[in-house]
């Protein structure tokens, strides 16, 4: 996947946010991979995904009340509605 696909994946996906919240990381890439089968394309492998994130700028990592998020950072969009749906089916 091009750098510039996983741009459109952080702007279809994530919009800024309070510095105190986030999504973790098994939240980010669970939207990546929702994001990616709604496309109906092939998901990258993690370690190529955590590497496009980190060229993109998306580093650091915060603790906050017991979770370690990407602070700034709020899900967003379909892809995030498809995850949180398929991840936690007791919402429905």
């Amino acid at each position: 996947m091009t750098t510039s696909a996983y741009s459109q994946f952080l702007a279809d996906c994530f919009a800024a946010a309070d510095p105190s919240q986030g999504p973790t990381d098994d939240e980010m890439f669970g939207v990546y991979t929702s994001w990616c089968l709604l496309r109906q394309s092939r998901p990258a492998s993690p370690q190529a995904f955590w590497a496009a994130m980190r060229k993109l700028g998306i580093r650091d990592r915060h603790r906050i009340a017991n979770r370690v998020v990407r602070p700034g950072l709020q899900m967003t969009g379909p892809a995030a509605t498809d995850y949180i749906i398929t991840s936690q089916p007791s919402l429905l």
